[in-house]
């Protein structure tokens, strides 16, 4: 990338995070300010989206990996252990009626289509729409300093919910393709499956090893910002070295989620004698690391897509979000949770990103015959989540008093 295009990204930036500050003060979410400024700056600037499409994938990267260790950080098992069965209930809730409700409007939607084709974007749409977005949580529960049981709830069942979504897509895929007469077997979809989840709890141990020498031995928060970040590309690195060599030595297809990765090594390390040491080197890298990702994710939102497929985007939302609604209330209603809790938990999981984009540009890979169109859909829908699920979630936070905006109302 040349100068002046990276001049024009890091101004780009500067801005989003003046404007964040700005509303921060009247208590506005900073996340929606990042991707609105740099959504803004994509429609007015061109110099910006390819500075944005030569930047992003690499930066996107790191950045996702530093979001990856603050989530596996607030997963302390002390903390978490109480939860286990909430967080449970919970994930299946959204797991049953998100896709049940979604794919069930897909399906009325294409009637007039062959059984094959309905089923199968019946199908691969439900999948997508679980998807959840980790770094969207982390971010706005660290800019609203929000702690306690909910906090730990959404933030352990939005980790959980991107290791369901990866299996459950690789399943949807795999049936949607056995039902057009194409794909692979089920033996290989299973052997994959295992393959991606080991090889992502082995890269996740390695890295989880190097961060705990970083914490413990680093004095300096210059020197251990910079060794935190190494650690991140690492993950990255080994994410990549683990899908080649599923392909080249066992033969299969893993989904090894460099994400994924980064939550392991940040979970392992945050139960260690490290943990206070390192939470502390997160939480003063953390901020400058959403500005940059979250500006990066509005310069690449799809916004002539959520334009184009405006209305059935919106209808999709609402399905979605009545999926959540009906899932999260049931859910905690066996979980025995306050009435507060079964009245706002649907709106701590709106927020999805990058997961679901990728998997809605999978679907139009994969299927040219009506995955584009079906992919135009949901990536609007997910722009929608994307850009007003930080608003939901930072409300459902205040809304059962964890938030730091919480504890001032009340005095």
């Amino acid at each position: 990338m040349d100068v002046a295009r990276f001049a024009v990204l890091a101004a780009i930036c500067v801005v989003a995070y003046l404007a964040g500050e700005l509303l921060a003060r009247r208590h506005v979410p900073r996340l929606p300010v990042y991707l609105a400024v740099g959504a803004l700056a994509g429609l007015l600037i061109s110099t910006a989206n390819e500075a944005a499409d030569v930047a992003f994938p690499a930066v996107s990267s790191v950045a996702l990996g530093v979001i990856g260790f603050v989530a596996g950080s607030h997963l302390v098992w002390p903390a978490i252990r109480p939860q286990v069965r909430t967080i449970g209930l919970q994930v299946l809730g959204m797991s049953i009626m998100v896709p049940v409700l979604t794919s069930g409007v897909v399906a009325f939607v294409l009637r007039d289509q062959s059984t094959g084709v309905m089923v199968s974007a019946a199908l691969l749409t439900g999948t997508i729409m679980l998807a959840l977005s980790p770094p969207e949580a982390i971010a706005v529960i660290s800019e609203s300093h929000a702690a306690g049981p909910f906090t730990r709830l959404v933030l352990g069942a939005t980790v959980v919910m991107d290791v369901v979504v990866v299996v459950a897509f690789s399943v949807a895929l795999t049936g949607a393709n056995a039902l057009l007469g194409e794909g692979a077997s089920v033996g290989e979809l299973v052997a994959g499956v295992l393959a991606g989840l080991l090889l992502s709890v082995v890269a996740g141990a390695v890295v989880g090893g190097l961060l705990i020498l970083v914490v413990r031995q680093t004095e300096t928060f210059r020197l251990g910002a910079v060794l935190i970040v190494v650690s991140s590309v690492a993950s990255v690195w080994l994410a990549v070295l683990g899908v080649n060599w599923a392909e080249d030595r066992l033969g299969v297809h893993a989904e090894v989620e460099a994400l994924l990765v980064a939550m392991i090594a940040g979970v392992l390390v945050a139960n260690t004698s490290s943990e206070a040491r390192f939470a502390t080197l997160l939480e003063t890298l953390a901020p400058p690391v959403y500005v940059v990702f979250f500006t990066l994710t509005g310069l690449g939102l799809h916004l002539d897509a959520l334009l184009a497929a405006a209305i059935p985007a919106v209808l999709l939302w609402v399905v979605r979000g009545g999926g959540l609604w009906v899932g999260s209330r049931a859910a905690m209603t066996l979980a025995g949770e306050s009435e507060q809790v079964r009245r706002v938990a649907w709106k701590a999981f709106v927020p999805q990103a990058g997961i679901a984009l990728a998997l809605a540009a999978t679907v139009a890979e994969e299927f040219p015959a009506f995955g584009a169109t079906l992919a135009t859909v949901v990536i609007g829908t997910v722009v929608l989540n994307e850009a007003i699920g930080p608003f939901f979630l930072r409300s459902a936070l205040t809304d059962v008093g964890e938030t730091a905006r919480a504890g001032e109302l009340r005095h």
